[in-house]
């Protein structure tokens, strides 16, 4: 039995069932899955993407949902173990690549034609291991190997929010949008010139690719 595997019966969301499975975290440690690498080293960078509309303000700026399926579902993260350069292109794609199913609606949801991948950011998993409140004695956040034959590089971040109330919540929510915006926003080479405006709107530091091709056949960074 998997340790992804959930009892469809209990009331629980699917992160209270994880902790609840794991309380102390030591799974972390654990090769979750055969296809994948191993587990997840406190050394290793993580790429979440930023998507619009979903995970920006109605001003632009970057909302504190980026985090936000890490304390019901879980937060998919992207493994990159030799560096951003030598992962970029591939997690690129990837993350527009699930932008279209949802423009199409072909992820098992209504179509959202507004959908964008904006960029993505990319933090340590210790980092992430370390983000708590004042008063936390213990971790909070905790990122486990997902691999699977699609994606060998899959990660999970979950968040532990037992006895958190709502303003707490909002308050580690806040603080991982914090950390994950440390190293700018980097930007989609697949984001259309007309749609700029959402990366700049966040006040991230851009990093731009250096040669990226976008919709309209034309580089994004060139003139």
């Amino acid at each position: 039995m998997s340790f992804y595997d959930l009892d469809s019966e209990s009331k629980l969301p699917p992160v209270e069932q994880l902790v609840a499975k794991d309380m102390d975290g030591a799974k972390q440690t654990e090769k979750m899955s055969e296809y994948s690498p191993g587990p997840v080293a406190d050394d290793e960078l993580l790429a979440r993407s930023l998507d619009y509309p979903n995970k920006l303000t109605a001003q632009g700026g970057v909302d504190d949902s980026l985090f936000q399926e890490a304390f019901s579902h879980g937060a998919s993260a992207q493994r990159l173990l030799d560096g951003w350069d030598a992962h970029a292109s591939e997690v690129h794609g990837r993350f527009e690549g699930r932008a279209e199913q949802r423009r199409k609606g072909t992820d098992g949801r209504n179509p959202d034609p507004e959908n964008l991948y904006v960029g993505a950011f990319h933090m340590t998993a210790a980092e992430l291991r370390a983000c708590k409140l004042d008063d936390d004695t213990a971790s909070r956040v905790r990122v486990y190997d997902r691999g699977d034959a699609s994606d060998q590089l899959h990660a999970e971040i979950i968040v532990d929010a037992t006895g958190l109330r709502k303003p707490q919540r909002k308050e580690l929510r806040v603080r991982l949008m914090i950390l994950a915006q440390r190293r700018g926003l980097f930007v989609s080479p697949y984001l259309p010139k007309e749609n700029l405006s959402r990366a700049e709107g966040t006040q991230c530091e851009l990093h731009f690719p250096l040669a990226a091709h976008v919709g309209d056949g034309k580089l994004l960074n060139s003139e």
